[in-house]
């Protein structure tokens, strides 16, 4: 007789107790036959009397069933039919899409961010950082996958598709691939061009980023990259803040160089994604056939104008949280940035709210990411999501910035796409089962998304990692533990 749990599940545990069985031989006697292997059934959950934010609408749809089978969802309606499945009661509760982080950098989460990698940090302990705050405070705060955009956390990715660690799903671009002087060049200021050139200072040794020049060498590092699990690629179109020795105002890549890491991702199926912030660098990287543009809080409106006339071609990818809240602020940037790299913030912060304007203006093809990275900023994610509307977007569009429109960025990998048979970002027919359970409507209060007490289930590919839908006494209650990360640092 079949157990029918009205309030809530642990997927993970349903699944592994459905998967066991058991033979039992008379002692020191081989059965006569083997009998034919019993056909199992995919485990089947049914959340009834939930409210749906599905990844696009603007209104919520109620009182609707969400059946989910093995890692999928199998259907959606008002009312399903499923007489095997395992019914949990959502009790009116919000349903949304699990988030989607489309910026993050997994490898930079050690106290120092960019620079954690010159003097006191090895790969090894980069590996540590990323998996404590990839379980911690990205997988069991909601957020179920995530972009990482420059870097190398592919073996990480890899162990958690493997079931060997817990996680979110990741995306990466692999290494950034920067010019010397540029962007993603993060060796110290005096360290001898000889290691330069060698690549042998630790950023370039662990491949969390690539300092190449000349189309040569951009070619090797893209193809690198790609060769070890890369979803898709990551350029460094023009001056940044996080690095020394670029201003704002520099180009990139050389535009030889940009045209050849567009041709060899093209050739693998999948697009390139670039750090820009002014008007020359987008526009000559839309000319050369990038897709994805972060940041770009120095553009004007004709060139705003220009990527709204393109659609869905291109997107722009909004860092809201440290360029409005932090970058604008010379006092609220990390300890561990320069002078000069401080105001560089403060210029990108007067610039970010006039760029979020024009984009939200003109309805540009947008999505969100944090860029929230090393402690304490890691921690904080989600206020990224609730700046979109400080800065002028409603509730649903900043959630649809986190869900659908990244779902559909995400497969702009094609071939590439580690997670190729479902889609991403929304709850419909046909979806990953990453999944949400909210205490409130977050389309009428964003900031109820901060609260981790109102974040009362989080299901990732059908299993279960936080559900305080019962008791504490149930053996299926599974809180979230996410311990602080501070600890003792002078941050």
């Amino acid at each position: 007789m079949k157990t029918i749990f009205k309030q809530s599940v642990f997927a993970g545990t349903l699944a592994a107790l459905l998967s066991m069985h058991s033979i039992a031989f008379a002692a020191g006697a081989p059965p006569a036959a083997a009998a034919p292997a019993e056909e199992k059934k995919p485990v089947q959950i049914l959340f009834t009397n939930v409210n749906i934010f599905d990844g696009f609408s603007d209104k919520l749809q109620n009182n609707m069933s969400v059946l989910v089978e093995a890692n999928y969802i199998k259907e959606v309606g008002k009312k399903v039919n499923a007489p095997d499945a395992y019914v949990v009661d959502g009790g009116g509760r919000t349903m949304t899409p699990g988030l989607i982080d489309m910026h993050q950098h997994v490898m930079l989460n050690p106290p120092e961010g960019t620079a954690s990698y010159r003097t006191k940090w090895d790969g090894a302990a980069g590996g540590a950082y990323a998996q404590h705050h990839l379980m911690n405070n990205i997988l069991l705060k909601g957020i179920t996958t995530v972009r990482d955009i420059a870097g190398d956390p592919l073996d990480i990715a890899k162990a958690i598709d493997m079931g060997q660690l817990p996680g979110p799903r990741i995306y990466s671009s692999g290494g950034s691939i920067s010019q010397t002087g540029g962007h993603g060049d993060w060796a110290g200021r005096n360290v001898p061009p000889e290691i330069l050139a060698g690549k042998i200072d630790m950023s370039q040794r662990t491949q969390n980023t690539w300092v190449v020049d000349g189309t040569d060498e951009v070619t090797k590092a893209v193809r690198l990259n790609l060769r070890r699990g890369a979803a898709f690629t990551k350029i460094m179109g023009g001056g940044g803040v996080a690095s020394e020795f670029d201003p704002l105002e520099i180009m990139g890549l050389a535009s030889d160089e940009v045209a050849r890491a567009v041709e060899i991702s093209a050739d693998n199926g999948t697009y390139v994604a670039t750090h820009a912030y002014h008007d020359a660098s987008y526009n000559r990287l839309m000319d050369l056939g990038v897709r994805s543009f972060e940041h770009g809080f120095l553009v004007s409106e004709p060139t705003v104008k220009r990527m709204a006339s393109m659609g869905e071609e291109v997107v722009w990818s909004f860092q809201c949280f440290m360029s409005v809240n932090t970058f604008g602020d010379y006092d609220a940037m990390p300890a561990f940035f320069t002078h000069e790299q401080k105001l560089k913030g403060v210029a990108v912060g007067k610039g970010a709210r006039n760029a979020s304007k024009l984009m939200n203006k003109h309805n540009v093809f947008t999505i969100g990411g944090s860029d929230m990275f090393g402690i304490p900023f890691v921690e904080m994610i989600k206020q990224d999501i609730t700046c979109n509307v400080d800065a002028g977007y409603t509730p649903a569009q900043a959630l649809k910035h986190w869900t659908g429109n990244a779902g559909k960025v995400l497969k702009w990998s094609g071939p590439k796409d580690p997670y190729p048979t479902y889609k991403l970002g929304t709850i419909a027919e046909g979806a990953y089962a990453d999944l949400l359970l909210w205490d409130g409507n977050p389309l009428e209060d964003i900031k109820l998304i901060l609260d981790e007490s109102k974040l009362h289930l989080v299901m990732k590919d059908g299993l279960t990692y936080k559900n305080t839908l019962v008791g504490v006494d149930s053996p299926i209650y599974k809180p979230a533990k996410a311990p602080p990360t501070r600890g003792q640092y002078p941050l």
